[in-house]
């Protein structure tokens, strides 16, 4: 009996990687219940354009597994969070780049962020 075996070669495709771990989150601006945020991009794209952020928020009195998150798709590094956030209440905020790879590592919280009364 005679078999027949065909090798077939099979091609790598890479998908790169998701991006680095963004600088920490500050805030630029306070008004009322709206706060503006600005954050440096990660060192590393991971071999594709990052698509977007994802914004993480805590009231420090509650433990970080207690949060919300923010999808900001557009690549840019900075947001406001407008009508989301309670009056005379701190925050802490942390960012996280993604690509078509996936999301990278969160940044470390921000300082708490008070904000004030009403808009």
């Amino acid at each position: 009996m005679c078999v027949s075996v065909r090798l077939y070669s099979i091609r790598s495709v890479s998908v790169g990687n998701p991006p680095g771990q963004p600088g920490v989150p500050v805030a630029v601006k306070v008004k009322g219940t709206s706060v503006s945020l600005k954050w440096t991009a990660p060192d590393s794209n991971g071999g594709h354009r990052i698509i977007g952020y994802s914004i993480k928020f805590v009231i420090p009195s509650f433990s970080t597994d207690h949060y919300a998150t923010q999808l900001v798709q557009q690549a840019t590094t900075s947001y406001t969070f407008s009508e989301k956030l309670e009056a005379k209440t701190s925050y802490r905020f942390a960012v996280a780049a993604y690509n078509k790879a996936g999301e990278g590592p969160w940044s470390n919280f921000s300082d708490p962020i008070r904000t004030n009364t009403g808009n």
